[in-house]
Order: structure tokens, then C-alpha cells, then sequence
């Protein structure tokens, strides 16, 4: 029936065109043939109800151009919706992942002396470089914790006194040779070398180094020590540069300033100011890092005096970030939105150290006590540090080996704090302020460094201590002179100062740490803690250890010879264009660029069925 409808209109077409058709007119369009037309069409007739392409290609035979105008139109709106569509399935199954690419600019306040892992513990912008151009044995991750670097194994003794290592195949210095066994060697002994003056050789006095072949070597303690894993982080230096250069001239050496390493950044210039101090340092990546290449492809660092020029050099966008942030600036940046502030936590702590030595109402057990409740460390966190930090009980914090909340707690506490200043004989009379005993005021000298978060702290201090009738007298040393004049002499009564615990509280309250380079700054003696600090140093059991330190705290803090005031938060402002920061806790400041391989500034897409945030 179909077949016989379609023979019909091809032959009432044809009679019609051939009326109308002027055979002598040369320049009318010759008319179809229907003949062959109809003969295709019939042919290509099928059961099914759709047009085969066959058929569909004489479409335009049929159609007037308005017909065929409107058809085109159709097809290139079909054709961009198919482009759509294929955008949007590959936008919706694709990912944002790093780029390589990007130069990073940061600030740092001070200048370089001794761009040398082995003398740059002194110096932050030393340190800061050093982390970037060297590796060490051992090194500490994004969360602060011990991990391997330029070791690729590590066995210890049963009795802690024998260190095994087996250094990572294929690891090259800056300058294309080969690290070997005896760099790592050659780095020790030169830290023992008493030539050399590196802080770092009393953490390895009674070390010895063998080597065992061309890829194993030996550390071999005189005595077990708990914390020594820490000190092989320190970088280890070329042998084959250093070597021949008399130790006694290792500060006076180039390679102080462009040195040469084996870690993800490599020296690339340097530029100097008229007077010759150093303004600027440009680091390229290493192609040949043994590890994950860096994303970035350069970092600079520009020098500035202070943090006043700091700020203001990264408000006007000379710099894209700088190095941690005192809180007093915070302020001035907050309003800039181009800038991501990474909030870092070091184990460290700021307190009130009485000199039981300079002083001696301070051997008062009462007294400090009274002193201590008397303290609202809140006010101090939220005024001197604009809330960026937290209350401690202890010197070891929360999160860190061997912390324990059973302590004594101090809470700031007015009432507590009169009575057991009642205690002590020291009492208020309407003749004075203050409190008074056989005719003298109650009376002390509470110094710090000069340094507004420490200023803005005894402030509030000297306002607690004389609401209950403690007369305060306020020393704020400059900070040029606050090591030479105060502190190592023990030139104090209560001293405000930060301390950084890395992992071993020996060096900051052991008798034997009493007296200067030692950093007793409490000038505090126990028998029972030392024996504890002692023990807990060579203990092999990491529990009993964890044990001894919790111990150690209990003593400490009921006998209360420094108040433990907070744990700073630190502030580091970054440009917002920076992704892959994701450190937390830092040993150090210059532990900021632990994960700086990881840091990126340029992306691209890559194709995932299983999208995952962005």
C-alpha cells in the first residue's frame, strides 16, 4: 500500500513539472528525472518507518530555502550542544591536580650570615635557606615528626647505642657528583672539629662514625641518648668542596654564601647593596632531586631590617609572603584578600622564670604560687597575642612526647592567690599599696626583651601582681643586649621569655644547665628531677621514658619555679595564589617549608571517573 501511494505522487509530480516546463528556455534548471527518482525511491522503500540515509540525502530536493536555512540553523545548534555537553561531561569528570611552573617571592627579617647547615642554627634566615638547599639523614615532616631523608634504611641496637644506615642510592649534589658515605662522614667529623664552632657539637661529642661500605655506615654512642634521632636532621655538607678548606677559615669560605647541596631548591644569584650586604637570593629548582621534584619552579627571598618594612613591602606587593608574623602586625594585613594566613604551632612556650638565686623571697614556695594564680593568662592571650595562642600548664605541650594533663593547674584565681600570699608573712595595711613585711614592700622586677607581645604581657602581669599587693617594677632590654646582659649573666629576678623544647627538657632544667651556655633559666635546682631527666635520656623503653617525663611534670609544676603562661600560634602569611601548604606543626620556623615540594601556583585538568573535591 505505501509502495503504491509513493509510485502515485511521483507521477502526479511528474505530469505537473512537465506543463510547466519550457524546453526551448536554455536557462531554466533542467528538471529532475523522475524516472530514475522513482525507481531509487521504490528501491530504498523499507518496512521501517525512518528515512535511510539514501533517502535522506535527496532531502534537499524537497525543501525551499527557508526549509534549508532553517535546517543549518538546527544542525549548528545541535552540533554546539553536543560541544557542551562534551565540555560539561569532562568538566564533571575531571580534576584540578599541580602544575610544574611559578616563581614564589618571599621576605625574610634579618640578612644571611652562614648559608651552611652545620653553623646556621643561630640565625632564622640561615636556617630558612639551609632547609631548602640540604638534607640530612633524618628529616621532620608536615606534622613535626622524625621521618627518613637521605637514608633509605635505619637499625638500631637492642641498646640504643649503634645506628645502622643505609644512604639512598642515586642522590647528587648540586654539582652533579655523587653523595656518598663519606659526605655524611666527612659532615660529622667536621661537627666535632672544635675549628668549625658548630652549635651542634655537643649534641655529638661522644659520637663515633664508621663507615661500612660504599652505601652502609655506622654512629656508635658512648651512652644511649633518647633525642639523638633529632640531631641528625642537621644537613649534611659536600666533602669534595669543604675538604680543602683549612677549618680554621670555614666562616670566611664562598661556599657560605653560594652553596651547594643536595636539596629540592639549588643556589641560582644572589644581589648586594652598595654597603655589600646581601639583598636579594634566587633558588631554582633541581631537576635532579632525588625525591618528587618541586612544583615551583623558582623561590626568591628579599632581606629586610625589620617587620616593619616587611609588611609593608608585602601590603604594596613586593613580596608574596613572609615569615612568621609577629602579632602586632597581624592587624595591618587582615583587610588584604590576596593573602592566606597558615596558622603554625612550634613547641614552645612563653613563662615567667624566677631566679631563685638573684632573689631570695623567690625560694618561697607560697609566694610563687600566690604569684602564679594571681595571673589571668586569658587576658595576655587575648591582648598581647589577639587570641592566637593557647594556655599551658606544663613545658612539654599537648600533642608532644611525654605530656601529661596531671599536673597542677593554676588558674587565675584572686582569692587563692591573697591567701597564700597571706601565707608568707606578706601582708596588706592601710599604710601602703602594697604588701608589707618588717617594714618593706613586697617588691620585684619583672624584665623582658623588647618585643611588643612580651611588653603588652608584663603589663597585664604588673596590673595582676599589684591587685594583690605585689609591687612591680618593669627592665625592657633591647633585644641586642638581652643575651649578653641578662641572660647569660642571670641578670634577673622574674624573667618573661619563650624557650623551644624540641624534644629533650635536659638542656632547660637540669641542674648541670644552671649556668650559662645552659638555659636553666629558673637558675632552679632538684635533685629529683635531675635523676628523672637523667634516666628518662637513656631509657630504651619509649613507656617507661613517656613515664619519667609525666613524672618530671608533676614535680615541676607543683614546685612552680617558672608560671607557664601559653603556646603561641604563628602567624605566616602567604599569597593566596599558593596551594599545597598543609604543615601544622613545626619544630622550627624554617620547618614551614618541610612540604615544599608539594607547594604549587599553577594547575591543570586531568580526566577521573571518580571526581573527587576540588
Amino acid at each position: 500500500m505505501k509502495r503504491n501511494n509513493v509510485i502515485n505522487i511521483l507521477a502526479s509530480a511528474k505530469k505537473i513539472i512537465e506543463k510547466k516546463t519550457d524546453p526551448a528556455d536554455s536557462d531554466t534548471e533542467a528538471a529532475p528525472n523522475f524516472e530514475v527518482l522513482e525507481k531509487r525511491s521504490i528501491q530504498s522503500l523499507k518496512s521501517s518507518r525512518l528515512p535511510s540515509w539514501s533517502q535522506l540525502k535527496h532531502l534537499s530536493h524537497f525543501l525551499s530555502n527557508t526549509e534549508k536555512k532553517v535546517l543549518r540553523i538546527a544542525g549548528y545548534l545541535l552540533a554546539i550542544c553536543f560541544i557542551l555537553l562534551g565540555v560539561s561531561f569532562y568538566w564533571s569528570h575531571s580534576i584540578l591536580i599541580a602544575s610544574e611552573g611559578g616563581t614564589y617571592t618571599e621576605g625574610l627579617v634579618g640578612s644571611p650570615n652562614y648559608i651552611n647547615p652545620l653553623l646556621a642554627q643561630y640565625n632564622d634566615v640561615d636556617r630558612d635557606l639551609s632547609i631548602l638547599l640540604f638534607n640530612g639523614l633524618l628529616r621532620y615532616d608536615q606534622q613535626g615528626s622524625l621521618v627518613l631523608d637521605l637514608a633509605d634504611e635505619l637499625h638500631i641496637s637492642a641498646d640504643q647505642k649503634e645506628y645502622t644506615f643505609t644512604i639512598k642510592s642515586g642522590v647528587t649534589w648540586h654539582d652533579g657528583e655523587p653523595l656518598t658515605v663519606d659526605d655524611i662522614i666527612f659532615t660529622i667529623t667536621s661537627i666535632q672539629d672544635p675549628n668549625w664552632q658548630s652549635p651542634y657539637r655537643l649534641a655529638f661529642a661522644n659520637v663515633i662514625v664508621e663507615k661500612i661500605d660504599d652505601h652502609q655506615l655506622k654512629i656508635i654512642l658512648s651512652e644511649p641518648l633518647a633525642n639523638f634521632l633529632h640531631s641528625l636532621t642537621v644537613g649534611i655538607i659536600p666533602e669534595h668542596l669543604w675538604i680543602s678548606i683549612p677549618s680554621s677559615n670555614v666562616t670566611l669560605a664562598e661556599l657560605n654564601k653560594k652553596p651547594v647541596g643536595t636539596g629540592p631548591f639549588q643556589f641560582s644569584s644572589l644581589t648586594k647593596d652598595k654597603n655589600g650586604s646581601i639583598r636579594t637570593i634566587a633558588l631554582t629548582r633541581n631537576e635532579s632531586y632525588f625525591e618528587k621534584t618541586a612544583y615551583l619552579e623558582t623561590i626568591s627571598f628579599k632581606f629586610y631590617g625589620d617587620y616593619e618594612t616587611g609588611v609593608q613591602a608585602l601590603r604594596s606587593n613586593n613580596i608574596e609572603g613572609l615569615n612568621l608574623l609577629p602579632k602586632e602586625y597581624g592587624d595591618q594585613l587582615t583587610k588584604n584578600k590576596n593573602l592566606v594566613f597558615h596558622h603554625l604551632s612550634l613547641p614552645q612556650y612563653t613563662a615567667v622564670f624566677f631566679n631563685t638565686q638573684k632573689n631570695d623571697l623567690l625560694k618561697d614556695k607560697a609566694l610563687r604560687q600566690g604569684l602564679t594564680y594571681a595571673i589571668d593568662r586569658q587576658k595576655i592571650i587575648d591582648q598581647s597575642l589577639n587570641r592566637e595562642g593557647k594556655i599551658i600548664d606544663s613545658p612539654i605541650l599537648p600533642g608532644y612526647f611525654g605530656y601529661t594533663d596531671e599536673t597542677t593547674k593554676y588558674e587565675y584565681n584572686i582569692t587563692l592567690a591573697n591567701e597564700l600570699l597571706d601565707k608568707t608573712g606578706w601582708l596588706k595595711t592601710d599604710e601602703s599599696n602594697y604588701r608589707r613585711k618588717n617594714g618593706n614592700d613586697l617588691t620585684f622586677t619583672l624584665t623582658t626583651v623588647a618585643n611588643p607581645e612580651y611588653e603588652k604581657a608584663i603589663k597585664i602581669i604588673k596590673a595582676n601582681w599589684e591587685a594583690v599587693g605585689v609591687k612591680t617594677n618593669l627592665a625592657i632590654i633591647p633585644k641586642d643586649k638581652i643575651k649578653t646582659d641578662v641572660i647569660e649573666p642571670r641578670n634577673y629576678e622574674a624573667l618573661l621569655f619563650g624557650q623551644i623544647i624540641k624534644s629533650d627538657p635536659y638542656p632547660f632544667w637540669h641542674s648541670s644547665q644552671i649556668a650559662s651556655p645552659g638555659v636553666n633559666l629558673s637558675v632552679w635546682a632538684h635533685q629529683g628531677i635531675d635523676d628523672l631527666l637523667e634516666q628518662s635520656r637513656t631509657q630504651t623503653n619509649i613507656e617507661e621514658r613517656a613515664a619519667k617525663l609525666v613524672e618530671f611534670q608533676k614535680i615541676l609544676t607543683d614546685n612552680v619555679p617558672a608560671i607557664f603562661l601559653y603556646n603561641p600560634v604563628h602567624l605566616y602569611p602567604v599569597t593566596n595564589k599558593m596551594q599545597g601548604i598543609n604543615t601544622q606543626n613545626i619544630i622550627s620556623p624554617a620547618d614551614r617549608f618541610n612540604n615544599i615540594t608539594n607547594w604549587y601556583i599553577k594547575t591543570k585538568r586531568q580526566f577521573s571517573w571518580h571526581k573527587d573535591s576540588e
